[in-house]
């Protein structure tokens, strides 16, 4: 009988050693989400602007960051930046450009793009 509650005692310990070893497996691949630095968040957001097709043909300064702000998860900006280009009605105008980012886990998933006049050349 001692033989037979040994051998149970036995059984009940693997069982249990490798049951939590699985949830912990489990556990251990699901927080290997990739989490974005600010920085990381900021340079998608720059390059999100890059290769806007009004920055590409009729930018004349470098965008600048005017705001950086987390949100309300780990890996999640809002970025504002400005930056000067010719306008697309009238050559001889100067026009300011305004664009708010939204990066999350390495994505843009929302750009505002505001444009107006700011002088004549």
């Amino acid at each position: 009988m001692t033989k037979n509650l040994l051998s149970t005692l036995l059984l009940i310990g693997i069982f249990t050693f490798l049951g939590s070893s699985g949830c912990t497996g489990n556990l251990a691949d699901n927080s290997s989400e990739e989490v974005f630095s600010l920085e990381e968040s900021r340079q998608i957001a720059e390059n999100y602007i890059r290769n806007l097709d009004s920055y590409r043909i009729y930018n004349l300064t470098e965008p600048v960051l005017i705001e950086a702000k987390p949100l309300d998860c780990t890996s999640c900006w809002q970025f504002v930046y400005k930056f000067d280009l010719i306008s697309e009605k009238n050559t001889s105008v100067i026009d300011t450009a305004r664009v708010t980012i939204t990066v999350v886990d390495g994505e843009v998933i929302e750009a505002v793009y505001a444009q107006g006049s700011r002088r004549e050349l």
